[in-house]
């Protein structure tokens, strides 16, 4: 848990930077949850059918309990987001640039596998990284486009909960 606080000290002790430079805003904050709720349906539309694909499998997992409800559902989607798009996206992308700018999209592109890496559990269900990597690119580009977290993290935590519904229902 203590991970969740450490890109938010850096920028806050270190680069003496507020949190709305990570994106903590009300900045484009609309939009930015619109968006969400989009990628939310289009990816939850994509994971569905990879779902039915591995049913098998997928009912063989472990038991659920509320801890792991608040893992999928609050704390993981919160890090990954700070981690991945907040703190690397304003670190490595041109922010005075279009969010479709080359260097803006090869640095997305480099998040969202980085961000598939780490969900190497998922390496077993192999198609279901299709989703993890579309999640972090258009969470990346949402971002780029607003500099905004707060659409980020609903979407991520939105899709995590999804898939636990279609798991444990």
């Amino acid at each position: 848990f203590p991970l969740i606080l450490l890109p938010i000290v850096y920028v806050l002790l270190v680069e003496k930077r507020s949190l709305s430079w990570l994106g903590f805003s009300r900045h484009e904050l609309r939009y930015s949850m619109v968006v969400s709720v989009l990628i939310v349906f289009v990816l939850s539309g994509i994971y569905y059918p990879i779902f039915l694909y591995y049913l098998p499998y997928m009912l063989q997992q472990e038991t659920i309990d509320l801890y792991k409800v608040f893992l999928d559902v609050v704390h993981y989607p919160v890090y990954e987001e700070i981690a991945y798009r907040s703190f690397a996206l304003t670190h490595f992308a041109e922010l005075d640039e279009s969010y479709l700018s080359t260097r803006n999209i090869v640095v997305n592109l480099f998040q969202s596998l980085l961000f598939v890496v780490i969900h190497k559990h998922h390496f077993s269900v192999p198609l279901v990284l299709i989703p993890v990597f579309f999640l972090g690119l258009l969470n990346g580009f949402l971002f780029l486009r607003t500099r905004n977290i707060y659409g980020c993290i609903t979407s991520h935590s939105a899709l995590n909960g999804f898939a636990l519904l279609l798991r444990y229902l």
